[in-house]
């Protein structure tokens, strides 16, 4: 039952993320991402390669799954942005996480992603958190501008280079679909302590 919610919140919900696209291919990415590091508020801010988020479905599950691990102490990484990389990334590896879902030298879109904070309750328990949409939109229009990037027309979507730069497993290679890419990220998740 609880999981029948959890899937219609999801679908009504959306993550608080806004896709960027740069004036050119990035060259330097580890740059990139010092900038927003410096400029950044906390850790609850990062970015995602472009094929790394599929959709806000995906996002919300990893956000459930940082909650946990961090309720916890279950968490690999030491910080919240890096753990949600790896789990974005299904690995239980941080490295391989950045090459998977970090962003990337030749990327030209990357997603700015915000991690909403957790409630004290129990996992079970959990509320939705409250999202101030007006100030987020105004935090995340101020780190577009450090970063020189404009806002993409759309939310996250699977595409063909998501399965390979997440290394996805879908059911069928020669009828990938955006269903069989959208289960295969979200197992991905699941699977993230094992692999």
């Amino acid at each position: 039952m609880r999981e029948i919610q959890f899937a219609q919140t999801v679908s009504r919900v959306p993550y608080p993320c806004w896709g960027l696209s740069f004036p050119e291919p990035i060259t330097d990415s580890a740059q990139l991402v010092e900038s927003l590091l410096e400029w950044r508020n906390d850790e609850h801010w990062l970015l995602l390669g472009g094929p790394a988020a599929v959709s806000e479905a995906q996002l919300w599950t990893a956000w459930i799954g940082l909650a946990s691990r961090q309720r916890n102490s279950t968490m690999r990484a030491n910080s919240l942005d890096v753990e949600f990389i790896r789990l974005i990334a299904g690995t239980h590896q941080i490295r391989i996480g950045f090459d998977r879902a970090g962003l990337a030298d030749g990327d030209q879109t990357a997603w700015l992603v915000h991690l909403p904070k957790f409630t004290v309750e129990p996992i079970e328990d959990m509320k939705w958190p409250e999202l101030d949409r007006v100030e987020l939109d105004r935090e995340a229009d101020r780190l577009m501008r450090v970063l020189n990037a404009k806002l993409l027309p759309h939310g996250p979507i699977p595409h063909d280079e998501s399965v390979q730069r997440l290394e996805l497993q879908v059911e069928d290679e020669k009828s990938v679909n955006i269903d069989s890419i959208h289960r295969s990220a979200l197992a991905h998740i699941a699977l993230a302590d094992y692999n």
